[in-house]
């Protein structure tokens, strides 16, 4: 029934934005006749139709209005700090490269924009971005130095990040498993620590995560960051019956594509927001594409509200079953049925990132213990017994085929014994004879 009800609110919708303005309550008076909550439906598209570019936050240079006035020069002192360059600019600010010549350290300032330094509500949103990310203090939030105001443009100095941001690493293709779990991971991490201090970030999104050049993770931009008991507002039905409307109280904030049905339908919001929103981004890294996409605002919002996605394997190849599940429930409309925490999600995606590290620690322990072990196994047990050999005579000691490469290798201390790593396990050999003895890896152990 949610998706005839939907397919009607929508064909409706699609007539009424076609009529003029004026044209519209005749219309909703004829084809809403006796249902007031159909009516109700369809003028809350239409209300969102008109705040779509809200939705879509312009996030390049490119999209800043004609009119905005020259950018900070380089060179410029905006007190304590010189500015270097520019780094970019979007519907919130311009944001520079700067030097701090107290600190003596390069820093971000991001100025909110000249054409919008007269609007209230903007620079509300910017002091509230500021004041969030301050309160939050990890190493995976952007850190805010400090925040001010120059010519009548307020401006917050952050910490200066070297890499690329997660929209344009996707843009590339998609993730593997592992280190489309390192970054989700690394995010959960964030927003726990913004959940522990009862803060709802609500929009994100991989324009606002941050990828350094070493992997490291970065969550920006907690503009429409929300403490927990300031989002009253009627709350969401949290049972199978889950049967959203548009009918709720509060204004619809966030970034579209990314927004939770209770995010999208103005409901009351909690740390399961954040999680649903970082399901489409885990989506999006698994399998190139969003999972709820329509040609019109309204088309994603029916399709968030009613439909459910896809499976990422489908649409990407070689998405294993266990990220793919992760991703589902995350993805969950009911958010009783979501993780109900970020660290609970950040456990989950633990196992794709596990073989990996076990592998790394027992070769290196194994063969290091291996390495030291091997002369006193010569002297204590007389095992490997051999004459003196030449100095300066290479030998090839190994020959494994390019699908099963040495991983790692080392000699014993009197040179006699050498231990090397491949799939198989760990391999000592007799330099003299090459009579190899295996150590092979525990039982569930798994190097690929």
């Amino acid at each position: 029934m949610v998706g005839e009800r939907w397919c009607l609110i929508e064909g409706l919708f699609h007539e009424a934005l076609a009529k003029g303005a004026a044209e519209r309550p005749n219309f909703l008076d004829q084809a809403c006749s006796g249902d007031a909550a159909l009516r109700q439906e369809i003028e809350s598209l239409l209300a969102h139709e008109s705040l779509a570019s809200g939705f879509l936050e312009p996030e390049r240079s490119d999209t800043m209005p004609a009119s905005a006035p020259d950018p900070v020069n380089a060179g410029e002192r905006i007190g304590p700090y010189t500015i270097m360059e520019p780094l970019g600019a979007g519907g919130m600010g311009e944001v520079y490269k700067a030097h701090d010549q107290r600190l003596d350290r390069d820093v971000a300032i991001k100025f909110v924009g000249r054409w919008m330094a007269d609007d209230a509500a903007s620079l509300e949103r910017f002091d509230h971005e500021a004041r969030a990310a301050s309160a939050l203090n990890h190493p995976n939030i952007c850190g805010v130095h400090d925040v001010g105001e120059s010519q009548g443009r307020p401006y917050i100095v952050m910490e200066l990040l070297e890499g690329q941001s997660l929209k344009e690493r996707i843009a590339k293709g998609p993730l593997d498993a592992r280190e489309l779990a390192s970054i989700a991971c690394q995010v959960c991490a964030a927003l726990q620590e913004a959940h522990e201090k009862g803060i709802v970030h609500r929009d994100v999104k991989p324009a606002n995560i941050y990828v350094t050049s070493g992997g490291h993770v970065k969550v920006l931009d907690f503009g429409l960051a929300k403490r927990a008991v300031e989002l009253a507002a009627p709350e969401a039905p949290s049972n199978g019956g889950h049967n959203p409307t548009l009918s709720g109280t509060r204004p619809v904030i966030g970034t579209l594509a990314y927004l939770s049905p209770e995010q999208a339908v103005g409901w009351l919001v909690d740390a399961r927001t954040d999680i649903f929103s970082l399901g489409v981004v885990m989506y999006e890294m698994a399998a190139g594409r969003l999972p709820f996409r329509g040609k019109t605002p309204a088309g994603i919002l029916g399709s968030i509200l009613t439909e459910a996605p896809v499976s990422p394997s489908a649409v990407s190849s070689g998405v294993p079953a266990k990220l793919e599940r992760v991703i589902l429930k995350a993805l969950e409309k009911d958010p009783a049925r979501r993780y109900s925490s970020a660290a609970e999600l950040s456990a989950d995606l633990q196992p794709l990132l596990t073989p990996h590290k076990h592998r790394a620690l027992w070769t290196a322990a194994v063969v290091a213990v291996a390495a030291i072990a091997v002369g006193a196994a010569v002297n204590r047990l007389d095992w490997f017994r051999v004459g003196p050999r030449p100095e300066g005579v290479p030998r090839q000691l190994t020959a494994n085929p390019p699908e099963d490469p040495v991983m790692g290798a080392s000699l014993s201390p009197d040179g006699k014994v050498m231990a090397y790593v491949d799939f198989s396990g760990i391999h000592l050999r007799r330099i003299d004879t090459e009579e190899t003895r295996l150590i092979p890896p525990p039982e569930d152990f798994c190097f690929r």
